[in-house]
């Protein structure tokens, strides 16, 4: 998957307006500036800032101000970043990029034994999990499983990020059975970053629960997180092989915390913690995870400058074509003609059009993303999906 919405803020700035020659305004200093060194009409001489003024729509009643101007440009290039994320997501050699690499797969099958009750002690308790991020990867918890001795009307259940003390997110859980897990449905995205809810890149999640708010016990499941199941006794092959995939892509620890160092529903201090590999807490749980490009895009903005310009430079001429100002144009090279003739090229002459460069741009694009991650189509296991009963 690719989040769009992250990659606008990424590479805000990244290619610059340079200041217009002859027309009364200025571009904004956030849109003039160039962190790649790089400006808009390096890449299409008709994208000079100057003929884009002339080419503006006109404000309601102030005409093209400086304002106008500048909210124009931002929104033509918000516009492009997303073509070309659009493009790219459906481009054959990244079509997998949106396809999960296991769907809602629960991390065990089987229930505890009924006798194999916890005693509680007021504890925070719950599941570590860290995405592993070499493979650009995002996790989703579809599903909360809890089996415990007694029926829950409203146990709450907590999702944290080892960068803040306050949650991420929160669910309610009610049970109506003690026999097996009663699964609930979740939607708990972790994310590798997300500055929005301060998430920094990396780290822990924690989903877990306060002992102190069971009705009853939680009942132990006998399984070992760090080593997997027994790989040789009987009836276990299934949870072996689901070990075996799931941990390629997260690692997950049992964790409680001692009540003395809890500060109502805050996170407490990492060093706190203590970890048990073999006990759940009674809890499952069921995950999805697919490929996500985004941190792997971020991190290497220098490969984008060349597609993104040429579709920029796609995206402002179809514009001009399909908008013909009203306002004289002093510069006078936006004739339908011209415009055609750079959009679609000329096989007389053997020009190509822009059409044509920003689809083998893509393709080069497509094909430097998927050499570099390992969660790409070509390195990664084919797609299974399994639900929850």
């Amino acid at each position: 998957m690719i989040e769009i919405a992250t990659l606008k803020t990424a590479l805000a700035s990244y290619i610059g307006f340079r200041q217009p020659v002859t027309a009364q305004v200025s571009v904004s200093t956030a849109l003039a500036t160039s962190v790649s060194g790089q400006y808009w009409d390096d890449f299409h001489p008709l994208l000079h800032t100057d003929n884009l003024y002339y080419c503006a729509p006109q404000g309601p009643a102030t005409g093209v101000t400086a304002s106008v101007f500048n909210t124009w440009l931002g929104e033509r290039v918000n516009a492009s970043i997303g073509n070309l994320f659009n493009r790219l997501a459906t481009n054959k050699k990244l079509s997998g990029s949106t396809k999960s690499i296991f769907a809602n797969y629960q991390l065990f099958t089987g229930a505890g034994r009924l006798t194999d009750q916890i005693t509680k002690s007021g504890r925070l308790v719950g599941l570590a999990i860290v995405p592993r991020n070499i493979n650009n990867i995002r996790v989703v918890v579809n599903q909360v499983g809890l089996q415990l001795s007694s029926v829950q009307t409203g146990l709450p259940v907590y999702l944290w990020h080892s960068s803040r003390v306050a949650t991420v997110d929160s669910m309610t859980v009610v049970t109506s059975r003690t026999d097996s897990f009663d699964w609930q449905a979740a939607d708990f995205s972790l994310d590798f970053v997300n500055y929005a809810n301060d998430i920094d890149p990396g780290g822990t999640w924690y989903v877990g629960y306060f002992e102190n708010d069971l009705t009853g016990n939680a009942i132990r499941k006998s399984y070992d997180f760090y080593s997997g199941p027994c790989r040789g006794c009987k009836g276990s092959m299934e949870n072996v092989t689901r070990f075996d995939l799931w941990s390629k892509y997260v690692d997950v620890i049992p964790f409680s915390c001692k009540s003395t160092h809890l500060s109502g529903v805050n996170f407490p201090d990492i060093e706190n913690l203590e970890y048990d590999d073999t006990n759940n807490f009674g809890l499952n749980l069921a995950l999805t995870v697919k490929p996500d490009v985004t941190e792997l895009i971020t991190s290497n903005l220098q490969i984008l400058a060349y597609p993104l310009g040429l579709q920029f430079a796609y995206d402002t001429l179809h514009w001009m074509l399909l908008n013909p100002s009203g306002r004289i144009n002093p510069l006078q090279n936006n004739s339908q003609s011209v415009l055609d003739y750079e959009l679609s090229g000329d096989k007389t002459s053997n020009k190509r059009g822009l059409l044509i460069e920003v689809e083998r741009a893509i393709d080069a694009l497509a094909e430097d993303l998927s050499n570099i991650s390992a969660a790409l189509p070509s390195n990664r296991p084919s797609g299974i999906e399994y639900g929850v009963l």
